[in-house]
């Protein structure tokens, strides 16, 4: 359901989605995602300090790098799912021994309307 990976992010401002490609590809990346908020940068998780290195020198310092466990596939809920759903992460959230809370749900824009 979830693989490690190592995530590298950076603001949009750090250069266009082709700019931010050429140098994660160069530095040794698996994957880039780019949009207008910024780029996430997608590595082994044993290749994260050199491949964060090498983006230091071709982009300058991330927004953050660390180590994340990435779903590899993801479940459709519907509205009565992702109210249960969001019901659980809230209370994970809250408890003070959760650090972090990842999940693989996708909902669709009408249900997130919903919510």
């Amino acid at each position: 359901m979830f693989e490690r990976k190592g995530e590298i992010t950076y603001p949009a401002s750090a250069g266009d989605a082709d700019t931010v490609m050429m140098a994660a590809i160069e530095a040794g990346a698996e994957d880039v995602d780019s949009s207008e908020d910024g780029h996430v940068i997608w590595c082994g998780d044993t290749d994260l300090n050199e491949v964060a290195t090498a983006l230091e020198a071709a982009l300058g310092e991330s927004e953050s790098t660390k180590l994340v466990w990435k779903p590899v596939t993801t479940t459709e809920l519907d509205l009565e799912g992702m109210q249960k759903l969001m019901k659980l992460i809230d209370a994970l959230e809250d408890d003070d021994d959760v650090q972090r809370v990842t999940a693989n749900f996708e909902a669709p824009d009408s249900v997130m309307d919903q919510l």
